[in-house]
């Protein structure tokens, strides 16, 4: 089972915060602004060793390189991700601030979030159990709210998808920070899912389904499977949440080309104001499912 590649993202930027608090302490650059990774093989459960080098340490930013690494089936330690990662003071950034006028379009529909949190929102409905939950384990941690399909426009491309989301950590409530925002921009209902599984896409929302009639229609008809790893992760971060976190985030997730077992994704994250929070691009695979759950020993891991 290879992990979620927005969790290693939120470890690698844990990992970045504390090298600096622990290791640059004075310099007092505690917050990623920046992130760029490489996914070179496929990461799994279990120990990992990563190393931070200081590339540039400067006043105002730092920049770091990382590298994450585990043990392969000849037990020979070997690397898996690495990237760049850019630190700065988000709390104390001062410079020219200009209003740009920039707006998500389409526009997002509207929404009471307190409606939202007890399923009663006239535009958004909670995302059921997941159609393949036995290898998108990470979905669990997240409460997402998408469209109610009746009320999602027609001028709305299929390969967008916007969503309200809350953190369940072990189904218990828990509160968004800036150190989630890796996980944030890496968890969300495939796009792929809208064009080869819609049915089972639109069972997974349980509008007018009870939960175990959702469970039943995804057993039933959930067979077409695939794996979407990501070969490249970049990461805007635009806002410093507050320290305790916020209950909601707004995502929306949209691909510009799918072909050829090859798509990319834009992502943009905005706060219950509708401040941006940040941006992420992805270039990703479409691959048969199986390659996520079986791990060939003595080869190297191909996409």
């Amino acid at each position: 089972m290879v992990p979620n590649g927005g969790y290693t993202t939120s470890t690698f930027m844990t990992v970045a915060s504390r090298h600096m608090q622990l290791t640059h302490a004075k310099r007092k650059q505690p917050h990623v602004i920046n992130l760029h990774l490489e996914f070179l093989r496929r990461t799994a459960q279990g120990e990992a060793i990563f190393n931070v080098k200081d590339v540039k340490l400067g006043s105002r930013i730092t920049n770091l390189h990382l590298t994450l690494a585990q043990m392969d089936d000849s037990n020979k330690l070997v690397d898996e991700v690495e990237g760049y990662i850019t630190m700065s003071d988000m709390a104390s950034e001062t410079g020219l601030s200009l209003e740009t006028g920039y707006k998500l379009y389409p526009e997002p529909l509207a929404v009471d979030l307190l409606a939202l949190a007890q399923g009663k929102d006239a535009n958004y409905i909670i995302r059921g159990p997941d159609a393949f939950a036995s290898f998108r384990r990470a979905a669990n941690q997240i409460r997402m709210h998408l469209i109610r399909p009746q009320q999602r426009p027609p001028h709305f491309p299929k390969a967008l998808i916007d969503q309200w989301i809350t953190f369940r950590p072990q189904g218990k409530e828990g509160r968004l920070t800036n150190d989630a925002i890796g996980f944030v921009v890496d968890i969300f209902p495939q796009i792929v899912e809208q064009y080869v599984n819609q049915d089972v896409e639109e069972a997974c929302l349980g509008d007018g389904l009870t939960p175990e009639e959702a469970k039943a229609y995804i057993k039933k008809n959930g067979s077409r499977t695939y794996w979407y790893p990501t070969l490249s992760l970049n990461l805007d971060v635009k806002k410093l949440l507050p320290q305790e976190g916020v209950e909601w985030l707004f995502v929306r997730i949209q691909a510009k080309s799918i072909k050829d077992g090859r798509f990319d994704l834009l992502i943009h994250v905005l706060d219950e104001g509708g401040d941006l929070v940040a941006l992420s691009t992805h270039s990703s695979l479409a691959v048969d499912a199986s390659r996520n759950t079986t791990r060939t020993k003595k080869k190297e891991n191909k996409l």
